[in-house]
Protein backbone atom coordinates (compact mmCIF):
# COMPACT_ATOMS: atom_id res chain seq x y z
CA UNK A 1 0.00 0.00 0.00
CA UNK A 2 2.67 2.44 0.77
CA UNK A 3 4.41 1.75 -2.74
CA UNK A 4 0.93 3.12 -4.57
CA UNK A 5 0.20 5.97 -1.88
CA UNK A 6 3.82 7.15 -2.72
CA UNK A 7 2.98 6.84 -6.67
CA UNK A 8 -0.14 9.13 -5.92
CA UNK A 9 2.16 11.51 -4.22
CA UNK A 10 4.78 11.37 -7.12
CA UNK A 11 2.02 12.03 -9.84
CA UNK A 12 -0.26 14.60 -7.61
CA UNK A 13 3.66 16.67 -7.28
CA UNK A 14 4.30 16.18 -11.62
CA UNK A 15 0.59 17.52 -11.86
CA UNK A 16 1.35 20.80 -9.29
CA UNK A 17 4.37 21.22 -10.73
CA UNK A 18 3.15 20.87 -14.67
CA UNK A 19 0.62 23.80 -13.17
CA UNK A 20 3.27 25.93 -11.69
CA UNK A 21 5.47 25.99 -14.83
CA UNK A 22 2.62 27.01 -16.64
CA UNK A 23 1.42 29.51 -14.44
CA UNK A 24 5.13 30.94 -14.33
CA UNK A 25 5.04 30.86 -18.26
CA UNK A 26 1.48 32.76 -18.41
CA UNK A 27 3.58 35.30 -15.40
CA UNK A 28 6.84 35.64 -17.91
CA UNK A 29 4.48 36.41 -20.83
CA UNK A 30 2.58 39.56 -18.41
CA UNK A 31 6.28 40.45 -17.18
CA UNK A 32 7.10 40.66 -21.16
CA UNK A 33 3.91 42.59 -21.94
CA UNK A 34 4.39 45.15 -19.44
CA UNK A 35 7.73 45.46 -20.85
CA UNK A 36 7.16 46.32 -24.07
CA UNK A 37 4.58 48.87 -22.79
CA UNK A 38 7.51 50.54 -20.67
CA UNK A 39 9.58 50.40 -23.91
CA UNK A 40 6.78 51.85 -26.05
CA UNK A 41 6.30 55.01 -23.32
CA UNK A 42 10.18 55.21 -23.50
CA UNK A 43 9.53 55.72 -27.50
CA UNK A 44 6.96 58.25 -27.00
CA UNK A 45 8.21 60.29 -24.14
CA UNK A 46 11.40 60.51 -26.95
CA UNK A 47 9.56 61.60 -29.64
CA UNK A 48 7.72 64.07 -27.28
CA UNK A 49 11.45 65.35 -26.84
CA UNK A 50 12.71 65.81 -29.99
CA UNK A 51 9.37 67.81 -31.45
CA UNK A 52 9.54 69.65 -28.54
CA UNK A 53 13.26 70.50 -29.87
CA UNK A 54 12.65 70.78 -33.16
CA UNK A 55 9.85 73.36 -32.08
CA UNK A 56 12.39 75.44 -30.36
CA UNK A 57 11.56 74.30 -27.37
CA UNK A 58 14.43 74.02 -24.61
CA UNK A 59 14.12 70.07 -23.68
CA UNK A 60 17.42 69.66 -21.73
CA UNK A 61 18.61 67.08 -24.40
CA UNK A 62 19.87 69.35 -27.17
CA UNK A 63 22.88 67.58 -27.34
CA UNK A 64 21.06 64.44 -28.45
CA UNK A 65 18.56 66.16 -30.61
CA UNK A 66 21.26 67.61 -32.35
CA UNK A 67 22.71 63.93 -32.81
CA UNK A 68 19.27 62.55 -34.18
CA UNK A 69 19.24 65.79 -36.72
CA UNK A 70 22.41 65.17 -37.71
CA UNK A 71 21.78 61.05 -38.21
CA UNK A 72 18.29 62.04 -40.14
CA UNK A 73 20.46 64.52 -42.35
CA UNK A 74 23.05 61.68 -43.35
CA UNK A 75 19.85 59.32 -43.55
CA UNK A 76 18.65 62.09 -46.55
CA UNK A 77 21.73 62.32 -48.22
CA UNK A 78 21.95 58.34 -48.44
CA UNK A 79 18.34 58.26 -49.54
CA UNK A 80 19.14 60.82 -52.07
CA UNK A 81 21.79 58.65 -53.66
CA UNK A 82 19.89 55.27 -53.90
CA UNK A 83 17.00 57.15 -55.91
CA UNK A 84 20.18 58.55 -57.96
CA UNK A 85 21.74 55.37 -58.64
CA UNK A 86 17.78 54.16 -58.76
CA UNK A 87 17.45 56.91 -61.72
CA UNK A 88 14.33 57.93 -59.48
CA UNK A 89 12.84 60.66 -57.59
CA UNK A 90 10.31 61.50 -54.73
CA UNK A 91 7.01 62.82 -55.89
CA UNK A 92 6.79 66.54 -54.47
CA UNK A 93 3.12 66.15 -53.73
CA UNK A 94 3.42 62.48 -51.78
CA UNK A 95 6.74 61.36 -51.79
CA UNK A 96 5.99 58.13 -53.75
CA UNK A 97 9.04 57.24 -55.49
CA UNK A 98 8.84 57.46 -59.60
CA UNK A 99 10.97 57.31 -62.09
CA UNK A 100 13.11 60.17 -63.52
CA UNK A 101 11.48 59.44 -67.19
CA UNK A 102 8.20 59.69 -65.81
CA UNK A 103 6.05 62.36 -66.56
CA UNK A 104 2.96 61.89 -63.63
CA UNK A 105 3.43 60.24 -60.49
CA UNK A 106 1.33 56.63 -60.35
CA UNK A 107 0.31 57.61 -57.05
CA UNK A 108 -1.65 60.92 -56.85
CA UNK A 109 -0.98 61.81 -60.84
CA UNK A 110 0.94 65.15 -59.69
CA UNK A 111 3.67 66.24 -62.37
CA UNK A 112 6.71 64.91 -61.93
CA UNK A 113 9.64 67.79 -62.05
CA UNK A 114 7.01 70.53 -60.47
Amino acid sequence: MAFLDDIKRFGKNITEKGKDAIEITKLNSQIGAEKDKIKDLYLKIGEAVYRAYVAGETTGYEELCAQIRASEDVISELNDKVLELKNSTKCSNCGNEVPKDTAFCSKCGTKVGE
